[in-house]
């Protein structure tokens, strides 16, 4: 159950934050209020709530949150939210000069409201029509197609207060109407350009299926020639898919371009010096050309890597974004591959056990170029406090593939780190996803949180929360790690420190280890808490470290040997298969058939 502190921050999330609050209050609480005093005859009061809440929007409606959305949704947007203040306007105050003043503001509120609908129906086109968002990184120009027209929040706000306020303030009906075609030829400047824009892409679109900015694009592929395409599809909070693999790829010598697919993904995409796309749209990616390039690379199981791996000119391998023993690291979709990317033999054999039947020849064993940089420091004793790692997974797409210890274990790990003697120092990192599917990972986030904030306090350790940057810079830091099935076991293997892994499935430790190979050199952490002081006693030194010699030998069985978990290593791969390609898909490539049958007209031999 989500606590009163959790639901108040989730709703200043919606709000976009402590400022967006206070607009929302401003623009649609001051509307109601106003509402609420000219019900009970406070003219005066419904009067200043009335403008504050016209001035509020200019905040309300500087950035499109969640809360503008919902609005919009529910047919409560700012066209209906003018024409209540419209209304409000009408039937509470009894100073306006005149009946013609009051017939005026009537026409120009009517005006006003039907060109703030014109603005609502063309970002409801947007938003559902053919122009689809797009945005580039480091491609000349910026080419870029916005998911909605410009708020102008400043202009529509301004239009709104002449067309209201002259007549509200005892204004004459002269003076009521000439305020009022100022309002709407401002908000008509404002908004003409804006559709015009939309009009253009469109007729551009509907002629060559190219809008102006995709054709710069396709313009900047055609001069840069990239010969490695990195696809990616996923919410905002799969980013490390890519973000891991930045460093690797921006050491290449070849030239990379990445496709993502989700504009929130593409938000969170760390800063690189590779050109980058984001495009929706799957019909607007087949209309690219993409001749030059000739191998893709997928670092995700998704449904939309099909758009790519439709072209025969590029090989596709599946990169993965990380080694792990969890039942998504043999997922049937591989088979759709030329090449699966493994970083040791561990790869490979989940495959081979899994009965999908792949090729031997479609293996790459490749190493694993994101651990290039892990040390082995700090050892054991080598600090006076040593720091524990706590870094579990999410809770996983279904019940099948719930290997985290969050909800579980979580709080007993915490408190048992917490109460160690000799005391050791805890840095909680949870998996980025924790809590998309099950809201109880989500409280107990918060509650691990609160023991972690408090016994900083109390203690003068500093115990830490972390929720962004990379894994990598905690693993060096760490003396040991507590985690779940996942790739972070095998990537800290690494650097040969101890480890301890929860044993989701309740197995006794043999079967759990014959069933996910990376725990085999770790410790083994029950339901009940089992397993966590030996592992406390082993960090603290306390009771000797038996697992040593078992946990190098098993990084080499997960990560390849030593040599292989380089960057030039991966240059290496990267540049044999774009060898292999340039073999295997000429025919493709210079348009020789392919096929053994003869080319011919005769439909009776079709």
């Amino acid at each position: 159950m989500l606590s009163p502190a959790g639901a108040v921050q989730a709703a200043l999330t919606r709000l976009g934050g402590s400022q967006g609050l206070a607009a929302f209050a401003a623009a649609v609480g001051g509307l109601l209020l106003s509402i609420v005093c000219a019900v009970f005859g406070l003219q005066i009061a419904a009067l200043v709530l009335l403008l504050v809440s016209v001035v509020g929007e200019a905040f309300f409606e500087r950035h499109r949150s969640a809360a503008t959305m919902l609005l919009t949704q529910g047919s409560f947007g700012i066209p209906m939210r003018f024409a209540l203040r419209l209304v409000v306007g009408l039937v509470t105050i009894d100073w306006i000069d005149s009946v013609h003043a009051w017939r005026a503001l009537v026409a120009v509120g009517v005006v006003e409201v039907v060109l703030l609908c014109a603005r609502a129906l063309h970002d409801t086109y947007r938003e559902i029509g053919p122009l689809k968002p797009m945005r580039t990184r480091n491609v000349p120009g910026s080419p870029h197609i916005d998911d909605a027209p410009p708020r102008r929040a400043v202009e529509v706000v301004a239009s709104q207060l002449l067309a209201l306020a002259p007549a509200l303030l005892g204004a004459p009906w002269w003076l009521v109407v000439l305020l009022g075609a100022i309002a709407q030829g401002l908000l008509v400047r404002a908004s003409v350009p804006d559709v015009l824009a939309s009009w253009r892409m469109r007729q551009q679109k509907r002629a060559t299926g190219f809008t102006g900015p995709l054709r710069q694009v396709q313009d900047f592929l055609d001069e840069y020639r990239p010969e490695v395409i990195v696809h990616l599809s996923g919410p905002d909070t799969a980013a490390y898919q890519i973000n891991t693999w930045l460093e690797a790829l921006e050491s290449l010598d070849r030239r990379v371009f990445i496709v993502l697919r989700d504009p929130p993904l593409f938000s969170k995409m760390a800063q690189t010096s590779i050109p980058a796309l984001e495009l929706r749209d799957p019909g607007e990616l087949l209309m690219l050309d993409f001749r030059a390039a000739k191998i893709a690379l997928y670092p995700s199981n998704t449904g939309n890597n099909i758009h790519l791996l439709r072209l025969p000119t590029l090989m596709s391998a599946f990169i993965g974004h990380g080694d792990s023993d969890k039942s998504a690291s043999n997922n049937p979709f591989s088979r759709a591959y030329d090449e699966l990317w493994v970083a040791g033999e561990a790869g490979a054999d989940r495959y081979r056990r899994s009965g999908l039947g792949i090729h031997e020849d479609q293996y790459r064993f490749v190493g694993r170029p994101q651990v290039h940089a892990i040390s082995r420091e700090p050892a054991l004793g080598d600090d006076p406090v040593p720091t524990v790692l706590y870094a579990p997974t999410w809770e996983g797409v279904n019940h099948e593939q719930e290997y985290s210890s969050v909800s579980a274990v979580g709080v007993k790990v915490v408190e048992a780190l917490l109460a160690a003697d000799p005391p050791v120092r805890v840095v909680f990192k949870a998996h980025p996803f924790t809590g998309q599917r099950d809201a109880k990972y989500r409280f107990v986030l918060a509650r691990i949180a609160g023991l972690i904030n408090d016994a900083a306090a109390r203690t003068g350790i500093d115990h830490k929360v972390v929720k962004g940057g990379s894994i990598n810079e905690w693993f060096n830091r760490a003396t040991a790690l507590v985690t779940d099935i996942s790739s972070v076991v095998s990537d800290f293997l690494a650097s040969e420190k101890p480890y301890a892994v929860f044993n989701h499935a309740d197995l006794d430790d043999e079967s759990f280890h014959a069933q996910y190979p990376s725990t085999a050199a770790g410790t083994m952490i029950g339901r009940d808490g089992s397993g966590i002081q030996d592992f406390i006693d082993v960090v603290t030194r306390t009771s000797p470290d038996r697992h040593a010699e078992a946990r190098a030998e098993l990084a080499t069985y997960l990560l390849g040997p030593p040599a292989h978990r380089s960057l030039e290593f991966f240059q290496a791969a990267i540049d044999a298969m774009i060898a292999r390609s340039e073999a295997d898909r000429a025919a493709y490539r210079d348009g020789t058939p392919t096929s053994e049958s003869p080319v011919t007209d005769d439909a009776s031999a079709l």
